[in-house]
């Protein structure tokens, strides 16, 4: 029987977040394809995509709601506003792509996406190797209690753990593609100069980052050195994950 795909919900069942040595390759291989992609970006995207981001709004739904209410009654301020940042880069990034998604789960998975950070939720997936699966924990409970279907239930969840892979295409689920693209610039600046400077510093304005990558990085290390066999050990110890955090072109009001 083929090997799930690292990431993905079978994945998630079989391994519960430990990363097989075969995983390890699969996310080697993804970041040198990333370093082509983003070369390329650089190259012939720069401040490309233009947005008023006054005008981004989230879903007007109880549902909608009831995700912000849950992401900022157990989240930190800075957790909670990394969260409404991802929101306003996903749609940034699809309106560069003319991406379509489907608006509320895109809005979920960012604000539930890091319950597995937070206190409430931490370890409630049980024996879990990897902090999205206490994440997919409490947003499935979430979901099913708002009336998803299953389908609509399963793309959160995969969502929720994709956005920890080197690189998630958009025939993995638009919003998955979304909110992976939207972590990657928040937290280690990916695609940054894809869009205008003047829209990027008003996503920050609206939501300021106020001293977010020290405690992104002490986030990461934490979980690195708690469950070793994850993908963020993996990102810290072979990919650069910290210096690329440090490098994000944000003004963070702190020293690193």
């Amino acid at each position: 029987m083929a090997a799930s795909r690292v990431g993905t919900l079978p994945w998630a069942r079989e391994t519960l977040g430990a990363l097989r040595g075969r995983d390890k390759l699969t996310l080697a291989g993804q970041a040198v394809r990333l370093q082509g992609q983003l070369a390329g970006s650089l190259l012939f995207r720069r401040n490309s995509i233009r947005v008023d981001v006054a005008e981004i709004e989230a879903p007007d739904s109880a549902i909608a709601k009831k995700a912000s209410d849950l992401c900022a009654s157990v989240s930190g301020e800075q957790l909670y506003r990394h969260c409404c940042r991802a929101y306003l880069w996903g749609r940034i990034f699809a309106q560069g792509a003319g991406i379509k998604f489907d608006d509320e789960l895109l809005y979920a998975a960012c604000m539930l996406h890091d319950l597995g950070l937070t206190s409430a939720y931490n370890d409630c997936a049980r024996h879990g190797e990897c902090f999205t699966l206490d994440s997919v924990e409490g947003a499935s409970a979430w979901a099913k209690d708002a009336g998803w279907d299953t389908r609509r239930q399963d793309a959160l969840a995969e969502a929720i753990l994709l956005h920890m892979n080197v690189m998630v295409g958009v025939e993995q689920g638009a919003e998955a593609h979304l909110l992976h693209a939207a972590a990657g610039l928040d937290c280690l600046g990916l695609r940054a100069w894809e869009i205008e400077r003047a829209s990027r510093d008003a996503v920050v304005g609206r939501f300021p980052r106020e001293k977010f990558k020290g405690a992104l990085i002490e986030i990461f290390s934490a979980q690195g050195r708690r469950r070793p066999k994850c993908r963020a050990a993996f990102l810290i110890r072979y990919l650069l994950f910290r210096p690329m955090i440090r490098l994000a072109p944000f003004s963070d009001g702190e020293k690193l």
